[in-house]
């Protein structure tokens, strides 16, 4: 078999393995991926230990729901069962049975029947089994008592039978006196050292018993006295003459019965239902008693979506379960609501009523869209009638869902970070590590919050005004920018010791701009909490939904038209230089209608427009323009470029200007386009979290867009991943400090992935700075 050399950082190797090869070839490109599936890997482990307690199995599974919600809760998609008549054996049995008895089941049966099941199956089928005979045993006493008799049990083992049997006389004596009385005498024994004739006189004038008792016995009686207290030793002695009458022994499983039963929620009453409840059951023939509940639970939520109709609810199960499961498409989610379609057609889309949905009320309660204040009830949106809620593909016994809220928040959501993660790449381009943008996305987003609400501005149109409110935090992200750029060119001030006190500064600058009262600056005086006041309608980016149609329709012809009007002259010599063009301005048209389409919460803006445009934006001024080579060549070899005649100060000063910028437009898109009003400590990080996305990405500006998305999913979709799985939102921050450590050091992924080195001239050209590429 021919040999295929392997070009990397040793000599040439040679490998007859043409898999090998191939991995050899593609799999430096893929580290940043690598690097992420690595760390959810290594993030199994932590949940089959706190989550699983050690159970390798149950670990595995809480780790399959928990990335199942995380990709649900950020794409949208998911995969879940159908209903079929046989998911639902539990509950014809009881239907069955019940009809074979002769007895009726409305829907408030039903329901108070699956509050019973629920209570079953919290208590456990055998323990209430258990219970059946002691409850039969004290068929005389009721259920208060009975508990009250449970929780004694092990009180009295605290104290001792014997001890009670020996105390027995004195208790009787003393429980009938004044309790102040018997208290004080009870704390005089307590401190005494011996007992005089005068005290056990005293004693044995209320109660004669104590003369059985010698001096040292006495002490020790009177000592239990007060510590238990008299009250509750009388009644631990009726409670252990109960146990004695029954032929129950304090250390005997019938003991250990009725502890537990006075420890369940309203003690023997619950213990008692369940004991109804599963002599039910088992005179049905039903063992299954958890996945009896779920299909109650079933059987209830298809009369909430009207598949069954007759309240009888026995009739409804014998006459209209079966057609309503298979006549229509009935896809199970979790909570046991569902989702329906009056069909059972391969593909469809399920609109909404316009209704908050159980899906939306659940995405915005994990996200804490709750409303606090005014701000947030400006900012909330009502899903319009009519609007796309899910998208199924039906896939056997399963179905493969899309629910396009939650893709439109993924985008809202990360597209803050990739403008701000360019900002900070720029940076990484110029030889600097601009660890400022989260000081920069306060400079700029205070302008452009002030540009939307000043009265300046006031009764401009929109398509003058968001411009100008865009420009606005641009031009401040670029000045607080040239901050550190100047003083590390003119002075060589290291830019991270800088730009670490800039944020400061800008943090709490902004701080006090809006919490100013005495004058007032930047504060609504009618907000409950310190805030801005809100951006003007003119001023805020629109939503897909406002745009029509035929614009996107009319952007990709115009984006056609550009394209094949700038290839003219190679259309004149092959007419397959029309594909491209053609191809850009079909996904320019297609790409608007369907963001259009999954804007279905009214969130999604323009701003993810303008980060596209920036992204091509920044890749075409680093690789096409001048200025752009100069401040690439200042990073890699700034004595080359001054060698060369680049003036190294005015690049350094203009790449962290315009790194400063486009924070700045970062900060601006999540004022005027998602909360529309600027509260001190806004951004909470995201500044901080860029240089990730910055290092995830490369700092190439077209890995930018993935690398924005990732991070962006990881935060949409941990409030469903902590919901569904029970895992704590700290887990994500484990994956993302993960991802950030293989991404940093790159050779751990290299070893475990069996990646080559790279060449000594890509290691040259491309960390020579030691940060991105």
């Amino acid at each position: 078999m021919a040999e295929t050399t392997l070009r990397n950082g040793d000599a040439g190797q040679t490998s007859s393995n043409p898999l090998k090869s191939a991995w050899s070839r593609i799999s430096p490109s893929l580290v940043p991926v690598l690097a992420v599936v690595t760390a959810l890997i290594i993030t199994v482990p932590f949940m089959i230990i706190t989550g699983g307690r050690g159970d390798v199995s149950r670990g595995i599974n809480i780790a399959g729901l928990g990335y199942s919600a995380l990709i649900e809760g950020s794409l949208g998609l998911v995969i879940n069962d159908r209903v079929s008549i046989d998911d639902l054996d539990q509950v014809i049995a009881l239907a069955q049975a019940e009809a074979q008895s002769g007895g009726t089941l409305d829907q408030a049966d039903l329901r108070r029947f699956s509050r019973s099941v629920g209570q079953l199956v919290a208590v456990g089928s055998d323990n209430a089994r258990r219970y059946q005979e002691i409850l039969a045993g004290y068929e005389a006493l009721d259920d208060e008592t009975l508990t009250e008799l449970g929780e004694s049990v092990a009180e009295i083992q605290a104290v001792g039978a014997a001890e009670l049997d020996r105390l027995r006389p004195l208790i009787a004596e003393l429980e009938p006196l004044d309790r102040g009385d018997v208290r004080a005498l009870a704390e005089d024994y307590a401190r005494m050292e011996s007992v005089s004739a005068e005290d056990r006189a005293a004693l044995e004038a209320v109660a004669p018993s104590a003369a059985q008792y010698a001096d040292g016995d006495l002490m020790q009686a009177m000592r239990v006295v007060n510590r238990e207290g008299i009250v509750r030793l009388a009644r631990l002695v009726a409670s252990l003459d109960l146990l004695t009458e029954a032929g129950i022994a304090l250390d005997s499983p019938a003991a250990t019965d009725l502890s537990e039963m006075a420890a369940l929620d309203r003690g023997a009453t619950t213990a008692r239902a369940a004991v109804e409840t599963v002599t039910r059951l088992d005179a049905s023939g039903i063992v299954n008693v958890e996945a009896l509940q779920e299909q109650i639970e079933l059987v209830r939520a298809m009369y909430d979506q009207d598949l069954l109709t007759n309240n009888d609810v026995i009739t409804a199960i014998n006459t209209e379960l079966e057609a309503a499961a298979a006549e229509n498409l009935v896809v199970r989610r979790p909570g046991n609501r569902l989702v329906v379609d009056r069909q059972d057609a391969p593909f469809g889309i399920i609109y909404s009523s316009g209704e908050v949905s159980a899906e939306q009320a659940e995405l915005q309660a994990v996200e804490g869209d709750a409303p606090a204040d005014e701000a947030v009830e400006a900012a909330a949106v009502t899903p319009v009638r009519g609007k796309p809620e899910v998208v199924y593909l039906r896939l056997g016994g399963s179905a493969l869902l899309f629910f396009p809220a939650n893709l439109e928040t993924l985008l809202v959501r990360a597209t803050p970070f990739i403008i701000a993660g360019l900002a900070v790449a720029l940076g990484f381009k110029a030889g600097m590590f601009n660890i400022g943008a989260e000081g920069q996305l306060y400079a700029g987003a205070i302008v452009g919050v002030w540009v939307g609400f000043s009265p300046v501005f006031a009764g401009l149109p929109w398509f003058i005004h968001v411009p100008l409110v865009l420009i606005g935090g641009i031009f401040g992200g670029f000045l607080w920018g040239a901050i550190p750029g100047a003083l590390k060119a003119y002075t060589g001030a290291h830019e991270v010791i800088v730009t670490i006190m800039l944020n400061y500064v800008a943090i709490l600058l902004v701080d006090w701009l809006i919490k100013s009262t005495n004058p007032i600056i930047l504060l609504d005086p009618a907000a409950s909490t310190p805030r801005t006041p809100f951006v003007n309608p003119s001023g805020r980016l629109p939503v897909f939904t406002d745009i029509a149609p035929f614009v996107f329709i009319l952007a990709g012809l115009l984006i056609a038209g550009l394209g094949l009007w700038s290839r003219r002259q190679a259309l004149q010599q092959d007419i397959r230089a029309a594909i491209r063009p053609v191809i850009y301005g079909v996904l320019v048209a297609v790409g608007g209608l369907f963001l259009q389409w999954i804007t279905v919460r009214g969130a999604l803006h323009i701003g993810f427009v303008v980060m596209l445009v920036t992204v091509w934006f920044v890749d075409w001024f680093l690789n096409r323009t001048t200025l752009g080579f100069e401040i690439r060549t200042v990073g890699t070899n700034p004595d080359a470029a001054r060698y060369a005649g680049m003036s190294v100060p005015r690049n350094l000063i203009f790449a962290m200007a315009f790194s400063g910028a486009l924070a700045g437009l970062a900060g601006t898109i999540e004022i005027s386009g998602v909360q529309f009003a600027m509260q001190p400590s806004f951004f909470s990080g995201l500044g901080f979290d860029a240089i990730a996305v910055a290092l995830l990405a490369r700092s190439n500006p077209r890995n930018m867009i993935p690398a924005g998305l990732l991070w962006g999913a990881l935060l949409a979709g941990a409030g469903l991943m902590q919901v569904r799985a029970d895992i704590s939102l700290d887990l994500v921050k484990i994956i993302q400090a993960l991802i950030i450590m293989f991404i940093a050091a790159d050779a751990i992924i290299r070893y475990l992935w069996r990646i080559p080195k790279p060449t000594e001239k890509l290691q040259t050209s491309t960390f020579s700075k030691g940060w991105g590429g």
